[in-house]
């Protein structure tokens, strides 16, 4: 067989090494429930095809260390607290919080993390008790972004 397939997504022999994507989302999501995913709709890179824009989903399509970064816009007495998340656990959890405030609250971060063909890293709605309309900005001046790629 030349390819390696995840979820039906075949990898080109020899491209294996080259796994990296960048997405964005275009629209603004409002009200999003209690760990729901962000569902970044823009492919701007998805070399590995391990980027699903139903999902929101990356699934690793061969083991590695893995590097991923995203930014999270949210604003206009709005704010969203999410979790980056690894096979159901919390790699990490952040706040883009305007709720006091009519501007933009922004957060980026970056993770790096070990993973094995088939694992998925997401982004999704945290379940962390605070008040949040969970708006997230992908128009006008807030955009969101979610990016990764394999170091080796």
């Amino acid at each position: 067989d030349d390819s390696i397939t995840r979820e039906g997504r075949a990898i080109p022999e020899g491209r294996q090494s080259q796994i990296a994507f960048h997405v964005r989302l275009t629209h603004n999501i409002v009200n999003l429930g209690i760990h729901q995913s962000i569902e970044f709709d823009k492919v701007l890179l998805n070399d590995g095809n391990g980027y699903s824009i139903y999902s929101g989903h990356f699934v690793a399509p061969v083991s590695g260390l893995y590097v991923f970064a995203w930014t999270i816009s949210s604003g206009d007495h709005h704010c969203i607290v999410y979790d980056v998340v690894k096979n159901n656990e919390i790699l990490v959890y952040f706040i883009s919080d305007a709720n006091d405030h009519r501007d933009w609250a922004v957060s980026s971060g970056t993770a790096v993390t070990r993973m094995n063909a088939g694992d998925r890293v997401w982004i999704r709605v945290s379940n962390i008790e605070i008040y949040c309309s969970h708006y997230v900005f992908g128009t006008g001046l807030g955009t969101s972004s979610f990016a990764g790629y394999l170091i080796n």
